[in-house]
This record gives structure tokens, sequence and C-alpha cells, in this order.
């Protein structure tokens, strides 16, 4: 809705404040409009030096987002509860008329291909096939060197816990050890050699050409997976080792850490592999599908509302013409995008796997790890409760360690499944890594600096998200 919004007033492409909970990202946009007013009004009226002319200037802007905020949620909160209460009466509806809402959107849908669909092939051939394989190049370096850096800083933390085993550790230094290596994705000075890979993403040349306003938003979903994927790696570790140690006792601690270390590698390699396809995926959708769409939407603007007409009125609430029309300009470039990443995987470049030679269930062991809870090293070796990297303390109340979410099974999608109708514009709403990609926590923008106040957030619990 907020897209559809935006392009209505001639704004495509990404949006680098499209983060946060909803009623925020509904401030954003009030803000996008009311801050350019505000500043022509207030701006010359404020009086003193530089700075202190700034600083009021960020009072006010941080006063009046407060109060746009307010507006939003209680708004944002009225329109869920009203929405919530027709939704049983919408869905008896839908149960009912399911086969005909079918129909009817594939009658619409066929009429609008055939009207939409040889200007897109046309535009597609000409303006954007040329350039897939430049972009997808300029998203593959920086992001494959960053994910490579992540598997080298879990690889050096795993050859100092082994050497610690060899050189005879005890379990209390074991344990210490472990309770490190659990907060390592959160960890903002051995992540951040990372994350600088990512920030070298140069899109110059194809910003212009497709109106990239902004890559940051494309940084910040690649860290945000780097971050995941350490995390996921760390967890599924520790389950394995544990497991181990359970199975097998402390008896050559060396070579029980050095077999988990080869299967969580190996794993890591696979599942950075789907995460680094879908993400190369979901950015060129972000970047090609805005310009396609700024391209034919002049051209068909006028003729779309006659397509309503085709679709009964008890339908209408379900069936939107302009949804269908960006469906025909998705699906003509969802080929190009699949097989533009496909080939990449089939030649080898950048550590990428074919989806096809990956087998879901391969390893019905670690399937099961996502069933097991955290380990907790400190209580298991009697180690003393070690602070997390932001100095605080790596336990939540009731003295269990912080619970972390993480996936263990292997991320896979095989070929020619579907593209999934996914964004990068929906981060980040979830926390962000230190230091680089941020998260708007709190309520108050900075609008002077065109940028929200986006302040580092560490881990505050199992269920860490947006405050």
């Amino acid at each position: 809705a907020v897209r559809l919004y935006r392009q209505a007033k001639g704004h495509y492409g990404t949006w680098d404040m499209m983060c946060g909970e909803p009623p925020q990202i509904l401030a954003n946009l009030v803000m996008e409009t009311l801050h350019p007013e505000l500043r022509n009004v207030i701006g010359p009226r404020l009086k003193g030096k530089m700075q202190q002319r700034q600083r009021n200037w960020m009072l006010i802007s941080d006063a009046v987002y407060r109060q746009v905020l307010t507006q939003t949620t209680s708004r944002y909160d009225a329109l869920v509860d009203t929405c919530e209460s027709q939704r049983f009466q919408l869905d008896a509806r839908l149960r009912t008329d399911m086969d005909q809402i079918i129909t009817s959107k594939e009658h619409v849908s066929n009429k609008i291909r055939a009207l939409v669909l040889p200007k897109a092939e046309k535009t597609l051939r000409s303006n954007v096939q040329p350039y897939i394989s430049s972009i997808l190049e300029a998203l593959m370096d920086p992001t494959s060197r960053g994910f490579s850096e992540v598997r080298d800083v879990f690889f050096r933390e795993l050859v100092e816990i082994s050497k610690n085993s060899i050189n005879g550790g005890d379990k209390e230094k074991l344990g210490d050890h472990m309770e490190r290596l659990s907060m390592l994705a959160f960890h903002p000075v051995k992540m951040q050699s990372c994350y600088e890979n990512m920030e070298q993403l140069n899109l110059e040349g194809l910003q212009q050409r497709f109106d990239v306003s902004n890559p940051s938003v494309f940084v910040s979903r690649a860290q945000i997976l780097m971050r995941e994927q350490m995390d996921n790696a760390v967890y599924t570790f520790e389950q394995l080792l544990n497991q181990s140690l359970e199975a097998q006792g402390d008896d050559d601690m060396c070579k029980t850490i050095q077999r988990c270390q080869e299967r969580v590698l190996k794993k890591y390699d696979y599942d950075s592999s789907t995460v680094r396809k879908k993400f190369f995926r979901e950015a060129l959708l972000q970047i090609i599908i805005p310009y396609m769409l700024q391209q034919l939407s002049p051209s068909f603007s006028s003729e779309l509302p006659r397509f309503k007409e085709l679709i009964f009125e008890d339908f209408s609430r379900f069936l939107l013409v302009e949804n269908m029309f960006e469906e025909v300009v998705l699906q003509s470039v969802s080929k190009d995008i699949m097989m533009a990443v496909k080939e990449a995987a089939v030649q080898r470049r950048h550590n990428l796997y074919r989806d096809s030679i990956i087998l879901s269930n391969s390893d019905p062991n670690m399937l099961l790890l996502g069933e097991d809870s955290q380990v907790d090293w400190a209580a298991k070796f009697g180690v003393d409760e070690i602070e997390g990297p932001e100095g605080g303390g790596g336990k939540i109340d009731g003295g269990g360690s912080v619970s972390r979410r993480r996936q263990v099974v292997s991320m896979i999608q095989l070929d020619g499944v579907p593209l999934a109708y996914e964004s990068c514009l929906e981060v980040p709403g979830d926390e962000s890594p230190k230091g680089s990609a941020r998260m708007l926590r709190g309520c108050s923008p900075v609008w002077s600096c065109r940028r929200s106040v986006m302040m580092e957030c560490g881990r505050t619990g199992p269920d860490a998200g947006p405050s």
C-alpha cells in the first residue's frame, strides 16, 4: 500500500525509510511531505549560531515526529481492529466464492496480459536484459566477499577453541570460549570486517539508469543476512558439540571439535549459497521492477480502469486491477532474473551452488537440532557469567542463557520454483548489525539530515526486535 501510494506521486524504486513497524513507516511517509514544509516555514525564524539553530531544528523535528507517530499508531491500530472485525465475514465469502474469484482473476489477468505484455517484453529486451548481468556482478562481488569473511571469522574462532583443547584447557576454559562464541554474531568488532565488504557495493551508472536512489537498502539487507548466517552457524556448532560430548564424553576433545567444525562449515557453504542467490533475486527485482513500472505505467494508466468493469462488484474487494497489472510485469521479468542467477551458479563463480545438487533431507540428524533448546555452557561447565559485546550480561531474568532463534535446517529453494513475492524493502524491520546497517529505534528521526535517528541496537532478549 505504501509503495502504491508513493508510485501514484511519481516516486518509484527503493525507499530508504521503509523501516520499522507499520506505524513508524507511516510516520516516515507523512514526514517525507511534512518535513520540507516545516523547514521552509520554521527554518528562517530560528535564531542564534549555526550549531544552536541545528540543535533547535532537531528538537523541533523530534517533537513533530513524535506527534505524527502518535497519530499514525492510533489510526493504524484502529484500522487493524476494523479489518479484524470484518475478517470473519470476508473469509466466509472467500471460501464460498473462491472458484468464481479465481476464474474472474484469470479472465481479467489474461486481458491485461494481452495488452501489456508486448510493450513490456520490448522494454525488457532493449532497456533491461543487456544490464542484468552487470547488476548481478555488481551485487555478487561485495556480497560474496562478505559471506566469505563471515566463514573465515567463524573458522578462526573454532581454531582458537581447538588450540585450547590441544593445550590441555579444562572444561571451564572450554565453557568460557563457548560462551563467547555464542555472542559472535553480535560482536561489533569481530563482525565489522564482514560488514565492510558489503559497504563497497557500487551501483554507479546503474543507479542513474534504473533510478535507484540509494543502495543502502541492499547493503543493510546483506549485512543482516550475514549476521543471521553467523548466528545460525554458531548455534548449529553448539548443538552438534553438545550432542557429541553427551554421547562420547570428553575423550579426544580436539577431534570432536574438528568433526563438528567440518559439518557446520559444509552446511554454511550450502546455506550461504542459497541465501545469497535469494538475495540476488530480490535485489534484481527491487531494481528492475520499479523501472519497468515507471516505463509502462504512463502508457496503461488510462486503460486499466476499464478492466474494473470486467470484475463483479462482489469480487471488487478481492481483485484489484493494479495488482494484476504488476503481476504481469513481474512475470515478464522473473524468468530473466531466475535465468541470470542460475547461470551464475552453474559457472561456480563466487562459490555458488546449483540448488538441484543440494538435498534438503541429506542430513536428518541436523534436522533434529532445531528442536533442541539453547545450550547453557556457563551452567554446563560452571563458568562465570560472560558479558556480551556491549558490556551487558549474557543472561536474561531468571538466570537462563539468552534464547536465540536461529535456523538449523538448510534453506533450500529448488530450481524452477516460482519466485516468491519478497522484498528487500521489508528490511530492516528486524534488528540490524552494529556500526553498519541500522534500524529505526525509538520514535524520533532527525529529519534535518533526511534520515531517521538510527540508534544502534544490541540483543535484548529472545524476541528482540524494533522498539
